[in-house]
């Protein structure tokens, strides 16, 4: 799932309306025995994200790799999706350069099914590849590289104890997805339901936060001490766009409705995580615009059309709007 910073859109006097510019929906191909779906429903939300797509298309110069470039392949799809008189596209040669680049860790090959959340995470670090002269990903300093000035989080994760105020060594990283244990929101979503009258605006943020906090751990001098704790994470940056990934535990899980029920269009940074330090990050307010869904060893994808204020769900070559009219 994504959410991005304040979709509405400006209104600026003109002399004649006009029909608000929006990018082209097209679809994917994903013939027999591909198994494409999951690079698909990726490549589906980096397109129909506004900041993405006029972040890449200023892009010009990069490392490339020639035959296996993602940058290329990538450039490439994207002026098809802008300009080609067909419905559908392929993905193939994006597809066989992802196979090259991740050829030795066993990863996206050709034919073979793999995660679509994990895909769309390491498209955006082959991008950072591309465009950062330093290979870290952790510290990028780039004006350039897209993933690091619009996507990752910057967090620092330690465990603090509030009766004797030990703490733990503060670990500091990046992270391009947020994942969170399906079972830990559904059991947290009913601890909050049971405390509360009725639901905030601040609900989704505070129950994704008390999902992703992970195991009760020791305070670090529990032989004096006792108490368990949870870790605290602070975000150090002010991301415009945020990525949730929902980790089921099983593939026959029976909590997909109240996963469903769980779900908020309405995300404020401050929530999310126990502290932000940036100004700008705890006033941050970011809407639901994008879901990538699998059911039954397929890839979907639903992305809100912010300009028009539509739903569009794509899967694979369909491409289908499913708003609510009146």
């Amino acid at each position: 799932m994504s959410w991005k910073s304040n979709y509405s859109v400006s209104m600026v006097t003109q002399a004649t309306p006009t029909t608000p510019k929006i990018a082209p929906s097209k679809g994917l191909s994903n013939e027999p025995g591909q198994n494409s779906c999951f690079l698909n429903s990726a490549l589906q939300v980096l397109w129909h994200l506004d900041i993405f797509r006029r972040s890449f298309r200023q892009l010009t110069s990069h490392r490339c790799l020639k035959d296996s470039c993602i940058f290329c392949a990538l450039k490439t799809l994207f002026t098809q999706f802008q300009s080609s008189s067909e419905s559908v596209v392929p993905s193939d040669a994006l597809r066989s350069a992802l196979a090259s680049t991740f050829r030795e860790e066993r990863r996206f090959q050709l034919g073979l099914m793999d995660d679509a959340a994990e895909c769309f995470e390491n498209l955006l670090m082959k991008i950072h590849f591309h465009m950062s002269e330093l290979g870290s990903e952790d510290q990028c300093s780039s004006p350039l590289c897209i993933p690091h000035r619009k996507f990752s989080m910057t967090l620092v994760e330690q465990c603090v104890c509030s009766s004797c105020g030990a703490s733990s060594d503060p670990l500091t990283f990046i992270q391009m997805v947020h994942y969170i244990s399906t079972t830990s929101l559904c059991n947290q979503a009913v601890k909050m339901m049971e405390s509360r009258e009725k639901t905030t605006p601040s609900m989704f943020g505070e129950l994704l936060r008390n999902a992703s906090t992970g195991d009760l751990q020791h305070c670090p001098v529990s032989r004096l001490c006792g108490q368990q704790l949870r870790t605290h994470r602070v975000l150090l940056n002010c991301p415009q766009i945020v990525s949730i990934g929902l980790v089921w535990d099983s593939e026959h899980s029976d909590q997909a409705e109240d996963v469903i029920h769980s779900l908020g269009t309405y995300l404020r940074l401050g929530d999310l995580f126990h502290s932000v330090l940036e100004a700008g990050a705890s006033r941050s307010e970011l809407y639901l615009v994008g879901m990538v869904c699998y059911y039954g060893k397929h890839y979907s994808t639903f992305f809100f059309q912010t300009k028009i204020r539509r739903w569009m769900f794509i899967d694979d070559a369909h491409v289908k709007d499913v708003s609510l009219t009146s």
